[in-house]
């Protein structure tokens, strides 16, 4: 590690001043120094950085990074500003006192519980980047300064040696996270600082050893702790994007996960990747993403791909959500064999965090519309269908798929983890809706929103109106300051066949093929685009061992019956599916239905009997369920399941 002033290489004796950080962000390689230039270039011959140059030059399409996205009125802005409120409102001293305990500092505030017993370090720097986000999303003035006063006050308890009393190396890579999006998005450089000095002192400190993960004993006694060290890489490579400082750079590289991801670069099907920690290793896939941005080597571009194809066939239920009892599973029907024993299937507001992720990197890496499947699938139904984090800690973290019964619930420790991705997931739905590029824009998600862009000049404003996935249908509003060509291209989500795609009332003919982009191309000013995905019941088999055992989606929302109305009676006919017809690829099985029912957020399916025609109970979509009420997910096919 090179023991160099922590981002201000021009002028070492001085402080990175928001000034010089703003113009690092905002310029890329034209915001950099002389020197900045220099470490950046693969043309400069240096050998120590060969081939590294800056992110944005692989990138084919590009978020809007938190600003020029605003939320209109839906479920998930609604619960999105619930979050803000929340968690806003969580008192500073009572975050602070752990650490300031630890550092012998005075502790005002009061004690919390669970997992945040003795201190917040396992959430504190994902609660920073919640708060970072948000404030540059909703320009939130006050979450701004709660973020920025923060870390001011956590920097007080900070050792003289750097020590950040931070718990192990899995608080700190989340405080990493915290204090790279406080420079990025809430316009704190100072951040980085910070994120040097603990930087230099983990890499005197940390144990390198990177025990690769496994399951120490299948008979249960639980995974060997390895720290989750493979997720370091990500945020310590976004901080050398913004600030060029080698020490991340030098970091970032010790925790490269080789001997996980390299299993991916050549097979969507690789083997020995059974029962390990779910979320940290879907997770650690966006640590190769970032190898791939700041490193450039290709290998990373296929794992990541590779990892992605893994995880949607072979780990995911029909929410979008895997890992039952947070393990991955073998592709030999563990999955669909755990529905009928486990009850914790999915950690939601963690695996949400890394799926958003992991299609968000590989949509901008490759601007593929296939990504925004798995984004569709967990914002309807994974985060947009949990429970809202409460005042005293209470979260919600597993969801329940269990054949038999289910029921939201919170999790029996207060402060968990996903009591810090849960804010993040919320904050992200203002950078999943919309991508651009040079030559045009994206509508990733059709969800109530505006954004504002600009081409060749003229502003471009866009107007989405919609009460999908409710209803069918979508209106988008182009308004231009001037008349202006580009593309506007729209994501067919892959469950959707013969879109419905107009322009000022006459229909587009361009070929709609589903999971692609369909591109509009023309010279907008004031026009209106409708879209119409038509939608049909279909069941998703859970794997291909189990193609019966099967869920219930509509669109994009996974329907689920509601288990009130139902009781095990000996002998009553299985449950059937009119006009039920399989195809050879899964994961979806297509229904026909026998009527057409009434669907918005609060419809029931109606049309799904037993074999002599009686109804089995309304279905209802799953992020319409409140907590406690029993409802069912997944049912048989083939066998007798009593109703």
């Amino acid at each position: 590690m090179h023991n160099q002033n922590s981002g201000n290489r021009d002028f070492p004796n001085e402080p990175l001043t928001r000034r010089r950080m703003l113009a690092r962000l905002a310029g890329g390689v034209a915001g950099l120094s002389l020197a900045d230039t220099f470490l950046f270039s693969h043309a400069s011959g240096s050998q120590d950085i060969a081939g590294v140059l800056p992110a944005a030059t692989i990138k084919r399409l590009r978020t809007f990074d938190y600003s020029g996205v605003h939320l209109d009125d839906s479920p998930l802005q609604r619960q999105m500003l619930a979050a803000r409120d929340m968690y806003y409102n969580i008192d500073n001293d009572d975050m602070l006192k752990g650490y300031r305990r630890m550092a012998g500092l005075p502790t005002p505030g009061r004690d919390m519980a669970g997992w945040a017993a003795k201190s917040t370090s396992a959430t504190f720097g994902q609660w920073l980047s919640g708060y970072a986000r948000l404030s540059r999303a909703l320009e939130d003035k006050d979450l701004r300064d709660k973020c920025i006063y923060l870390i001011l006050e956590y920097e007080k308890t900070i050792g003289a040696d750097g020590n950040p009393r931070i718990h192990g190396i899995y608080g700190w890579d989340k405080l990493a996270c915290g204090l790279v999006d406080a420079a990025k998005y809430a316009d704190f450089p100072h951040a980085m600082e910070i994120l040097d000095r603990i930087t230099m002192w983990a890499s005197r400190n940390f144990d390198r050893s990177r025990v690769p993960a496994s399951y120490r004993d299948r008979a249960g006694r639980g995974p060997a702790n390895t720290n989750e060290w493979y997720t370091l890489p990500e945020n310590l490579y976004r901080a050398y994007e913004i600030t060029g400082n080698r020490n991340f750079l030098d970091f970032a590289g010790v925790w490269l996960y080789h001997s996980f991801w390299n299993r991916f670069a050549s097979t969507t099907t690789p083997q020995g990747v059974g029962f390990l920690h779910a979320y940290s290793h879907v997770n650690s896939f966006s640590s190769a993403a970032m190898a791939y941005a700041v490193l450039q080597e290709p290998k990373f571009l296929r794992i990541i791909r590779s990892g992605y194809d893994w995880v949607r066939s072979t780990q995911c239920y029909a929410s979008g959500g895997y890992g039952p009892g947070e393990w991955t599973l073998p592709a030999d029907g563990s999955l669909g064999d755990a529905l009928a024993v486990r009850d914790d299937l999915a950690e939601i507001p963690c695996g949400t965090w890394a799926g958003f992720k992991l299609s968000r990197y590989l949509m901008e890496f490759t601007g593929e519309a296939r990504y925004g499947d798995w984004l569709e699938d967990l914002l309807f139904n994974s985060i947009g269908a949990a429970l809202p984090t409460q005042p005293d800690g209470s979260t919600f973290y597993y969801a329940n798929y269990h054949l038999g019964m289910a029921t939201k619930i919170y999790y029996f420790s207060k402060w968990p983890c996903c009591s810090g991705t849960y804010l993040q997931d919320v904050a992200d739905y203002h950078n999943i809706v919309y991508f651009h590029d040079d030559e045009g824009l994206y509508v990733n998600l059709l969800l109530p929103s505006r954004v504002q862009w600009s081409r060749n000049g003229a502003a471009v404003h866009l107007t989405l109106q919609t009460d999908y996935p409710g209803k069918e249908d979508a209106t988008l509003l182009v308004e231009t300051s001037q008349p202006v060509a580009f593309a506007l291209n729209i994501r067919v989500p892959s469950w959707c066949h013969k879109p419905v795609i107009a322009v000022n009332g006459e229909n587009v003919h361009e070929s709609a093929e589903s999971g692609r982009w369909l591109s509009i191309q023309r010279t907008w000013h004031a026009d209106k685009v409708t879209v119409r995905f038509p939608m049909l019941p279909r069941a998703v088999p859970v794997d291909r061992q189990h193609p019966h055992r099967i869920a219930v989606k509509y669109g994009p929302l996974l329907m689920v019956q509601d288990a009130r109305y139902t009781f095990p009676i000996r002998g009553q006919q299985s449950l059937i599916l009119p006009n039920l017809t399989k195809v050879s690829t899964l994961p979806e099985l297509h229904l026909g239905a026998t009527h057409t029912p009434r669907y918005n957020p609060q419809a029931v399916l109606s049309d799904i009997g037993t074999a002599n025609g009686e109804k089995v109970g309304p279905f209802i979509p799953l992020c319409t369920i409140d907590e406690r009420i029993p409802y069912r997910a997944y049912v048989d096919l083939d066998r007798k399941t009593f109703f």
